[in-house]
Order: structure tokens, then sequence, then C-alpha cells
């Protein structure tokens, strides 16, 4: 599994190609993954492995209906 930091160098890389390509939905989309990508890491500094982008989502939006957890 990837480190945190190994995902953001393969975001930020995927951004310079995107502004060199001109694609700015795509650069723009990357620039969002990588905020999220930080607040997370920023929030959780002991997590060395990355997590997928469905953690990061939930790890924003905890009461979203795709992320609530129940105990049954």
């Amino acid at each position: 599994m990837a480190s945190i930091g190994d995902q953001l160098t393969t975001y930020r890389s995927a951004l310079t190609e995107a502004q060199a390509k001109g694609e700015q939905a795509i650069a723009t989309k990357i620039m969002q993954q990588i905020k999220e990508l930080e607040d997370f890491q920023a929030r959780h500094p002991d997590e060395a492995d990355a997590p997928s982008p469905f953690e990061v989502f939930c790890d924003l939006n905890p009461s979203d209906i795709n992320c609530l957890v129940y105990d049954d």
C-alpha cells in the first residue's frame, strides 16, 4: 500500500501534466484531491498508509448516508 506522501507526489505529478495539457477541469479536481488528502493527513498525523478516496470522503463527511455505520 502506498504512503500518503507517495500519493501526494502522484497527485502533484498528475496536476502538472493536466496543467501542461490545458485540462483545467481535471487540474481543478486533482487540486481538490490534494487538499482533501492534506486535510486528512493533518487530522491523522500518525497514519502512514494512504487512505482510499472513499475513506477521505467519509472522514470529511461522516454523516453522509454512505458513511454511516450501524451496530446491530
